[in-house]
């Protein structure tokens, strides 16, 4: 039979900014039907600009009409946006955006698919020019992968971190600007999630 991985997300799980055109997802595919040639198919309901709220609106509409067997989640960098150089709140304090990440993984368990949820990777702080009105730093991403992860073990969810090899790497190479991976960024993030899903036995 058949088996159905779908991918929840924002740009980056979209595959902005792959020169190719392919995203981190389409790669991730191919790999996978290189080693399981049609045992399974792909369907990517990321979108460009989402939050963690808006993940939540759109597996309720996109993912429960499917029928899954693994879903992949990568969402979570577009909550992290702040004025330049002032401490102004964030647009979600840090209450509301665990809300919505148990609302979200309420509607995926539903599905009784796998889930795995990925980490935020870095930002490359120093590419947000004098005129960037919009910035995101890297305290808060490394804070707000401490909050995913909690929620994800309370909930026995399993969690896929990149982080801490992310920010060893060099970055400008693999980066189009400040968030967003290249081509080569995206493939590396698909080799990686090859491995730990072949690792958890996951296809």
């Amino acid at each position: 039979m058949v088996k159905n991985i779908g991918m929840i997300g924002d740009s980056i799980a979209h595959g902005y900014y792959d020169e190719r055109d392919m995203g981190f997802f389409a790669r991730l595919a191919k790999l996978i039907l290189n080693e399981h040639e049609g045992e399974y198919v792909f369907n990517n309901l990321a979108q460009s600009g989402d939050n963690i709220a808006d993940a939540q609106n759109r597996a309720v509409f996109e993912v429960l009409s499917r029928q899954f067997d693994l879903i992949l989640v990568n969402i979570g960098i577009n909550d992290l946006r702040r004025r330049k150089d002032s401490d102004l709140h964030l647009d979600f304090s840090e209450g509301v955006r665990e809300m919505y990440w148990n609302k979200l993984l309420d509607v995926l368990e539903r599905t009784g698919a796998q889930v795995v949820v990925m980490d935020l990777i870095p930002v490359i702080e120093e590419r947000y020019t004098p005129q960037a009105s919009l910035v995101r730093y890297n305290s808060d991403v490394e804070r707000y992968n401490e909050i995913i992860k909690s929620v994800c073990l309370k909930r026995n969810i399993t969690f896929f971190s990149r982080y801490d090899v992310w920010k060893k790497r060099d970055l400008k190479l693999l980066y189009k600007d400040a968030t967003h991976p290249n081509a080569a960024g995206h493939q590396i993030m698909a080799e990686e999630i090859y491995h730990f899903l072949a690792e958890q036995k996951l296809l």
